[in-house]
């Protein structure tokens, strides 16, 4: 099958509507290219903010915080950037809380994504268990435990629900000597099939990760992508622009033309 590689917005859109969309347009014409040999999908972030920030902060300095309240969008914006990507993208979604699960389901994202941080979140995952059996599912392990890894995985298989789980590695950024990329061919070894893809968060000109692991067996990667804007700038470290978007793709399509990077011996 060919790769699936998830462009991740997360909250880079910040709230405006038309720089949202240029990003979109951005990558839409520059993946082009690619899809004989890549799939390609956008991925947004649901929270219900009302309830997922606790009251005492609401409005105060905390830096997280911050980010989410100034990056709102109102139900009409995402449905319009919905209905903006359709044609261009496969529609992937995370929610963070049950009522975002109703509204990725409602709004018929082609699949919903756990995050590292809510897949031993079993009020969340039951939750989204009784909702939809038939869901497309992709959830990423990072900073889990084995035991906790086996548990998550385990909770999945029971309910056979259709899912397929990233080996990650959420540190922010990360240098390539984090990034353990043995541990992927292990759990590959213990969960076979389950395990699908790579989603690391380090440095944009390391292109030989993605290849190591293409050659191991990931399938699905994911990314945090941005354009450059005097608007919103500076851009996060971790962030792919369009450029180095460009690059990775091809180090994936032609692994051999690929520069060798300053990955460890």
């Amino acid at each position: 099958m060919k790769p699936l590689v998830i462009l991740e917005i997360a909250n880079n859109h910040m709230g405006d509507l038309q720089h949202f969309k240029k990003i979109i347009n951005t990558y839409h014409n520059l993946t082009k290219q690619f899809k004989d040999k890549i799939e390609f999908a956008i991925k947004f972030q649901y929270r219900n903010l009302d309830t997922f920030i606790n009251s005492k902060y609401k409005k105060s300095s905390h830096k997280g915080v911050q980010r989410f309240e100034t990056t709102i969008l109102s139900e009409n914006e995402w449905r319009h950037v919905i209905k903006h990507c359709r044609s261009k993208f496969k529609l992937i979604c995370t929610p963070f809380d049950e009522p975002s699960i109703d509204k990725v389901l409602r709004d018929k994202f082609d699949i919903l994504k756990i995050d590292s941080c809510s897949a031993n979140d079993w009020t969340l995952l039951e939750y989204l268990g009784e909702k939809k059996k038939k869901k497309k599912i992709i959830c990423s392990l990072g900073g889990l435990t084995e035991k906790e890894i086996s548990d998550t995985i385990s909770f999945f298989k029971n309910r056979k629900l259709n899912v397929k789980f990233l080996y990650c590695v959420g540190k922010y950024p990360s240098s390539e000597y984090d990034l353990n990329l043995i541990y992927f061919s292990k759990l590959r070894e213990i969960y076979g099939e389950y395990i699908q893809g790579f989603s690391t968060h380090e440095n944009p000109n390391e292109l030989l990760s993605g290849i190591i692991a293409l050659s191991s067996g990931a399938r699905i990667f994911e990314k945090h992508v941005n354009i450059s804007s005097k608007k919103y700038s500076p851009l996060a470290p971790t962030v792919l622009t369009p450029s180095r978007t460009s690059t990775g793709n091809t180090a994936l399509t032609s692994p051999s033309s690929t520069t060798p990077s300053s990955f460890p011996n």
